[in-house]
């Protein structure tokens, strides 16, 4: 009788099973070479890792533009 009702107690604890991780959506953009009609690039990656390359792209500017300002004494 005691087992019966372990039995039961843990059939309704079961855990639900988890989703799926969900996958992002690729975004594809066309990256175009410097001086050539025929190097064109097909670039996919995710809004997360194009904002990553967007942000890393602004921190070089802003870097670079400290280190101008600071040569010329501004």
């Amino acid at each position: 009788m005691l087992t019966t009702l372990l039995l039961l107690a843990l059939a309704g604890q079961q855990a639900e099973p988890t989703p799926p991780p969900v996958k992002e959506k690729k975004i594809c953009r066309v990256q175009e070479t410097t001086g050539s009609r025929l190097g064109a690039k097909r670039i996919c990656k995710t809004q997360a890792e194009w904002d990553e390359i967007a942000a890393n792209a602004r921190n070089d500017v802003d870097s670079a533009t400290g280190r101008l300002n600071t040569a010329s004494g501004r």
